[in-house]
């Protein structure tokens, strides 16, 4: 090939290879000058549980870290599904982040036959950002103290105790709950924690599965006693409550947990300064015991640890829910 049509076809790809070289720069400068506005943070709770405090704690220290504003968006409704459908359709630049509960893309896809989003085709992990082991509880109206009471009880009258939830991991607990022990339980399903306490103190519901810092002010007034917790290990919001495997129920585990992600399409270099920043204050001390107070036990995971970590249980619990009959519309 002659030296002028060498420097011709040069001259020819000159504009594209400019055009690949800004784009290049364009998107490391806005990793770098990220953020450079304000930060929507959604939440698909409403305003007050434990999911909200803890992405309103992220979202405080994380405006005072990058001098703008990090607004949290309370989007409750449809078992996270409302919040979820919102950011996947949002633009993938880093200033909509979603903080959903694991079932949010673990169950979600095995509940509904029709989801309006794919949960890895349409968002991008950034971390775990907490976990929290669910509770056994038993209202003072009970004879209930143990484990071993309520197995026994169910056994002498199948059917003749109410369990109350209000999620659907809360509602797999009470089935994989009946499922170790052989007994069978009357599921009472509630739109939110406070609901499951109204019904457990005016005592339609005996027992209920739930979330451990809606509990505590009547662990502490003894309107409800804490049997168990569901997690590997005992919960440091509950030192003194046995686990269920403790109580005999070998192998029983459900933890849930709460995330940080973007829409899908985000670029890596954002994903990788909010996950760096989100990481560094979870293991603030002052994070760390505001959040234990409401049985939030701050992690912070890589990008790719969150994505196995929902591959993993979603192989888990999919056959279960299947299994189960556990279907919603």
């Amino acid at each position: 090939m002659s030296m002028i049509r060498l420097l011709r076809r040069a001259a020819l790809l000159a504009p594209f290879l400019a055009l690949a070289t800004s784009a290049v720069v364009a998107q490391d400068q806005s990793a770098s000058d990220f953020p450079s506005k304000p930060v929507r943070l959604v939440i698909p709770f409403p305003p007050g549980g434990p999911a909200d405090v803890l992405g309103r704690a992220i979202a405080q220290r994380l405006s005072d870290k990058w001098a703008q504003p990090v607004v949290v968006d309370n989007k409750g409704g449809a078992n996270t599904l409302i919040a979820a459908q919102e950011v996947a359709r949002a633009a993938p630049d880093g200033y909509t982040l979603f903080m959903p509960l694991d079932s949010t893309y673990t169950l979600n896809p095995a509940l509904y036959s029709r989801l309006p989003y794919d949960p890895v085709k349409d968002f991008a992990s950034i971390s775990i950002v907490a976990r929290q082991s669910l509770v056994l509880t038993a209202t003072d109206r009970t004879p209930f103290r143990t484990v071993a009471d309520v197995v026994a009880a169910a056994k002498a009258n199948p059917g003749g105790i109410n369990y109350g939830s209000s999620t659907t991991s809360t509602q797999l607990s009470g089935e994989l709950f009946m499922r170790q022990t052989g007994t069978r339980l009357v599921h009472v399903p509630y739109r939110g924690a406070s609901e499951v306490l109204k019904g457990m103190l005016s005592g339609d519901v005996q027992v209920s599965f739930d979330g451990i810092a809606s509990n505590i002010p009547h662990f502490q007034s003894g309107k409800i006693r804490a049997l168990a917790t569901t997690g590997p290990l005992r919960s440091p919001a509950l030192p003194d409550v046995p686990t269920l495997a403790e109580a005999g129920l070998k192998g029983y585990e459900v933890v849930m947990w709460n995330a940080l992600s973007a829409p899908a399409g985000t670029p890596r270099r954002v994903i990788d300064k909010i996950n760096r920043d989100v990481v560094e204050v979870l293991r603030r001390k002052d994070v760390k015991e505001q959040l234990m107070a409401f049985g939030l036990e701050t992690v912070g995971t890589s990008p790719e640890e969150m994505d196995a970590t929902i591959q993993r249980e979603t192989t888990r619990y999919a056959p279960l829910i299947k299994e189960l009959g556990l279907k919603l519309n």
